[in-house]
């Protein structure tokens, strides 16, 4: 079987599947096998697949099928241009992440040695994005699952900020470990309201932790601990930024204001959608 029929094939089984974008899908498998980039895939299309090549591409393919996570399956997912280590313990990042994160390490990146906080660090995602692109910062990340923290330390010792970077295994939600107050907060709670997890797809509802999806009844019971402490926590020049469920920019908002806060900006995603909310804990 040459590399362009096994694509052929695996595309037609993805989306009878029902997986999205089944040919990038494949795409991304196969190159995973190969071990190439995926422009040279056009090239090697002809090329013949070894008996292990083969024997490798075709369980990867039923395992897609299943609705197992792309990223699952290849172990990676490119974050801000970074590769990070995903598995079953931690919530593959979203592209709308990649923007709260650039938000946080813009303002970061303008401070002088700004200590950072990252609330439900997962992956370490944003932690590390924001050490890396703001490289002054003092990050210091937390997590109550010792198995994601164990993906995050990798993944930070795979681009070289463990130095600047701490973890913590503890429950933001019922405490805060003594860090000294922070210039940033930055923070991709759990915001999925519970009734709603049972809609979301295969991908994301059996693979992902719950933990990091459930938002309780209305998908807000994250942020009220944490704006509460968080803005109590920030210098009076800090920023809190908070990644944020549909439609729930006005009841964020609103409890950041009866924190005594002030929601500075709602910033969209790449599909208009107000995803990231700015605030301070007072009026400068």
């Amino acid at each position: 079987m040459t590399v362009g029929e096994a694509l052929n094939n695996a595309t037609q089984n993805l989306a009878t599947a029902g997986v999205d974008t089944p040919k990038t899908n494949a795409e991304w498998l196969m190159v995973h096998v190969l071990g190439c980039s995926r422009p040279e895939l056009a090239l090697r299309a002809t090329d013949v697949l070894s008996q292990t090549e083969a024997e490798s591409w075709g369980l990867l393919v039923e395992r897609r099928a299943q609705r197992i996570p792309l990223q699952h399956l290849v172990g990676t997912v490119d974050f801000c241009g970074l590769e990070l280590a995903v598995n079953e313990h931690v919530l593959v990042p979203r592209p709308e992440t990649e923007l709260l994160a650039e938000a946080a390490w813009s303002v970061a990146a303008a401070m002088d040695q700004p200590k950072v906080l990252d609330l439900g660090t997962g992956s370490g995602c944003l932690a590390i994005a924001v050490a890396v692109y703001a490289p002054e910062s003092i990050v210091d990340a937390l997590d109550v699952s010792p198995g994601a923290l164990a993906v995050a330390q990798a993944n930070a010792q795979r681009h070289e900020v463990v130095n600047r970077l701490q973890f913590h295994e503890v429950d933001f939600r019922k405490q805060w470990p003594v860090l000294g107050p922070m210039d940033v907060i930055v923070s991709n709670p759990p915001y999925i309201p519970t009734a709603e997890i049972e809609e979301l797809p295969p991908e994301v509802r059996d693979h992902d932790p719950r933990l990091a999806l459930d938002g309780g009844k209305d998908g807000l019971d994250c942020y009220r601990g944490l704006i509460d402490a968080g803005l109590a926590h920030l210098r009076s020049t800090g920023r809190l930024f908070l990644e944020i469920g549909d439609e729930q920019a006005g009841q964020v908002g609103q409890l950041i204001e009866e924190a005594g806060g002030r929601v500075l900006e709602v910033l969209p995603d790449l599909n208009n959608i107000e995803r990231i909310v700015v605030a301070s804990p007072a009026i400068p």
